[in-house]
């Protein structure tokens, strides 16, 4: 926008900065004259989320008013076409202008340590209010340079959660400015990012303020991720002579790739920064010390590295590498719920950065399995996003690549993967081919359009979680992309709960038919051991192993090594207080007595339960709800659920993001402390694991289930345009069949078993015949005792799809039932004809000549 910014009650001056999305001015207010800084979006039409952005900033910094070193905002305008403006102090300087002033070289280090200690203690104040901001640079840093003063701006992006989920968008960058982001702020490090996340950043901007030079360079979003998580910077004393050798240890200390080795307080850091601060100013020399004596946590946080894991790590560290050579590798992991598996399986994020290869994944729901390769359309709808960020000239490129590979079947995947049309175009049907022949063809296009990936130099991890929940189709396109000799850059691994694996369950039919293949791998997971607990313990509370050692073997005992429930069994002490800060020695103390232990449930979900019935009513309501929805939910889809604006159900959902038992999909959430209704799009959240949305469905008196799935599909009805409930059939009659038995009025029946019809011809076109019959018998169970007199249409409709489905299902005695009942309501020639052509046709494919 121009600078004919226009505000009542203000004069407008002169630009003072633009810098991502934002505009900034100097003004006079005319009330007193008092110059200020006004603030605004620099767009004449902002986006709902853009303003929604401003305004959350706004809501942050008056949270933080009595913080000293928080750049105030005095107040929040709208002007122009639905934008807001802050009006703050005004600051016309800020670190960006002294490093330019600069020219490189650096500021002296007095300077340095003076600014950091502002900093630092502006940080502490502001992690004590549970905020986190995310975006530490020069730019955000003001300065006024005749008194001194620093103050911290840019809390857009800021965390109000004490761990916040990094998840990788394959559609935007991390969140904050590239060159300070933290290794977990970049969502590829397996851990979710906390205060000490600041530190790092903070530790780049001091790295920069000493040398005049960024510890990393990079061109791309890739070379930035790499260097956070990988490349070691240098010591500053060797970029600038004038760095003492400790304040370049205290900057090296920041710049630790794992938070658990930075400071880990304000007060520590402090400390350090002031003892070289005094001895500089009196002009003597640093003596080595031991950095952060003085350090304590400063928050009670469960480490997020990977304990007793060492051997699994490199074993499935060796496979990757294999597949980076070329080869094609399949993994399975297996092991209870809640041993650790996803978390092992994470950490090869940290490698796939290196190589530039393309890492996707998803899970299967157990309670909603959703459409028939629901779950594969996920992986390869997020790799057609990772290349749809290439630039032009490579993505002819893929175009071309991927119409010589799958044309004349492209629609195929069209089909699974709408977003494939971006990059290739919209692509024409396919011949109709006999349910055989389309089932094959359907696998075989698939399996291509995944070597076109995985077989172009860049190593391709795909990991599907929880495969116990997975559908057959689905299983056995894996046995094919498995078996393929064509395969190659592949590491594909599946997660499941052995314990959940019967004889006679698909996927263990499938481990048997597949226990020759010399490209799988078990890898087994089983529950920690005493070293281990004892050693997560011991971290936890900063204390040596025997000090923990009664403690650590209560928790082993009662959680009995189950990583998950281990971390939630410590989260639990802390927050009832018996963990508790031991302010003389740092870390943590405990204090904990046999009977109150021994009422602590040794079943994990009974355990999550309790928990979850501490929270307030209308907390454990909108949970229950979403659980009904799946592992995954959006907002707006909860909201017409729960039956409430998309403000009060963010509001009641926000306690039980704040204990975890729901993380965020992405950083919208953050837009409803905002307290809007109006967003182009709404956040998704996620159960934090499966024992909690098992817990979360446990809420729900058994025997309001139905009624609860009832109302839950209508309502998804009711609030679903066209488009939406065609993408959400199959939820939709999930949940109206689990309430089925409710339903009395005859056109709702009747609309019922259409929806169910519909569902089963979806499911048989995607190959997935056995669900297919499901819903047929379901559509069965709901016809009314004269259906072939009064819907002679939907019958005959419904009567063909059935018999199809117990063809292709093997029945072939009910297949002969369904055939006789069409023969006996045909009505016409044509109509018997079309019949027996059918039995015909079926009758030669299984050689009943």
């Amino acid at each position: 926008m121009t600078s004919g910014l226009q505000l009542s009650g203000y004069s407008i001056g002169s630009l003072l900065w633009r810098n991502a999305g934002r505009v900034a001015y100097q003004a006079q207010r005319l009330s007193d004259g008092i110059a200020v800084m006004i603030e605004t979006l620099d767009a004449e039409y902002p986006n709902l989320k853009q303003v929604a952005g401003i305004r959350r900033e706004a809501v942050i910094v008056q949270q933080l008013a009595k913080v000293d070193g928080v750049h105030k905002v005095h107040a929040v305008l709208s002007h122009g076409c639905g934008n807001l403006a802050l009006v703050s102090d005004l600051y016309k300087k800020s670190l960006g202008n002294l490093l330019h002033q600069s020219e490189g070289n650096g500021l002296p280090p007095v300077q340095v340590l003076n600014i950091a200690q502002r900093l630092v203690r502006t940080l502490g104040d502001i992690h004590a209010h549970d905020i986190v901001h995310k975006a530490i640079s020069p730019h955000n840093v003001l300065l006024n340079p005749y008194n001194g003063t620093v103050v911290l701006t840019g809390f857009g992006i800021a965390s109000e959660l004490d761990q916040e989920l990094q998840t990788v968008s394959v559609l935007r960058e991390p969140e904050g400015p590239l060159p300070y982001i933290s290794p977990e702020q970049t969502g590829r490090m397996n851990r979710d990012l906390d205060y000490r996340s600041d530190y790092y950043s903070l530790g780049v901007l001091l790295f920069e303020l000493l040398t005049g030079k960024r510890p990393f360079q990079g061109e791309n979003l890739l070379e930035w991720v790499y260097s956070h998580i990988s490349r070691v910077p240098p010591a500053l004393d060797s970029l600038s002579p004038q760095v003492p050798e400790t304040v370049s240890a205290i900057v090296l200390k920041l710049l630790a790739k794992c938070p658990e080795a930075r400071y880990q307080s304000a007060e520590g850091l402090l400390h350090d920064l002031k003892r070289c601060a005094d001895l500089l100013e009196l002009e003597k020399p640093i003596a080595p010390f031991e950095l952060g004596e003085k350090d304590v946590l400063q928050k009670f946080l469960v480490p997020q590295n990977l304990y007793g894991r060492e051997r699994e790590l490199r074993q499935l560290k060796a496979l990757f590498e294999e597949a980076v050579a070329g080869h094609s590798r399949f993994c399975l992991v297996h092991g209870n719920s809640g041993v650790g598996k996803s978390a092992l399986v994470n950490e090869i994020s940290r490698f796939q950065i290196r190589e530039r290869g393309f890492l996707v994944q998803s899970k299967f729901d157990q309670f909603q399995h959703g459409e028939t390769y629901s779950v594969l359309a996920e992986t390869f709808c997020a790799l057609v996003q990772q290349v749809l960020l290439e630039p032009e000239e490579q993505l002819i490129q893929w175009r071309q690549r991927i119409l010589d590979a799958l044309a004349p079947n492209a629609s195929l995947v069209i089909d699974l993967v709408p977003e494939l049309a971006l990059i290739i175009g919209e692509q024409p049907d396919v011949a109709e081919l006999p349910p055989a022949e389309s089932h094959n063809r359907l696998h075989i296009t698939l399996s291509t359009f995944l070597r076109v990936f995985a077989g172009c130099g860049r190593p391709v991890v795909m990991f599907l979680d929880d495969l116990q929940w997975s559908d057959i189709p689905t299983l056995e396109l894996l046995r094919r992309v498995v078996t393929s000799r064509e395969q190659t850059h592949l590491l594909l691994i599946g997660a499941y709960r052995s314990n959940e694996v019967p004889a006679g369950h698909p996927l263990r039919q499938l481990l048997d038919a597949l226990k020759n293949q010399k490209n799988i791998h078990q890898l087994a997971l089983s529950p920690l051991d005493k070293d281990a607990v004892g050693q997560l313990v011991a971290d936890t509370l900063c204390r040596d192993l025997d000090e923990v050692l009664p403690l650590s073997e209560m928790i082993f005992s009662k959680a009995r090594g189950n990583a998950f429930f281990t971390n939630e069994l410590l989260r639990q002490l802390h927050k009832q207080g018996a963990i508790s800060a031991d302010i003389e020695k740092g870390g943590w103390r405990w204090q904990l007595d046999a009977y109150s232990w021994s009422q602590v449930s040794s079943d994990v979900v009974e355990f999550m339960l309790d928990n979850l019935r501490q929270l307030e009513a209308e907390t454990q309501k909108v949970l229950q709800l979403a659980d009904c929805i799946g592992n995954s939910f959006d907002l707006k889809t909860l909201a017409a659920i729960y039956q409430c604006s998309i403000v009060k159900t963010a509001a009641a959902l926000l306690p039980a993001l704040k204990q975890h038992t729901v993380l965020p999909l992405d950083s919208d959430y953050r837009l409803m402390s905002a307290h809007t209704d109006a967003l182009e799009s709404y956040p998704s959240y996620r159960f934090q694991h499966d024992r909690v949305q098992q817990a979360a469905y446990a809420l729900i008196d058994v025997q309001q289930l139905p009624q609860v799935h009832l109302s839950v599909g209508r309502l998804m009805q009711q609030h679903a345009d066209d488009s939406a409930q065609n993408e959400r059939l199959i939820d939709i009659v999930g949940h109206l069949n689990e309430g089925r038995s409710l339903i009395d009025d005859e056109q709702e029946r009747l609309h019922l078993i259409e929806l169910n019809l519909l569902a089963g011809s979806r499911a048989r076109n995607a190959t997935a015949y056995a669900a297919a019959l499901q819903y047929m018998q379901i559509a069965e169970q709901l016809l009314p005792d004269d259906a072939w007199r009064m819907n002679p249409v939907l019958m005959q409709s419904l009567a063909a799809e059935t018999q199809q489905c117990h063809y292709l299902t093997g029945d072939s005695e009910e297949a002969d039932r369904w055939i006789a009942l069409m023969l006996e309501h045909a009505n016409s020639d044509l109509q018997r004809s079309n019949i027996l052509a059918t039995r015909t046709r079926q009758y030669a494919t299984l050689g009943r000549m």
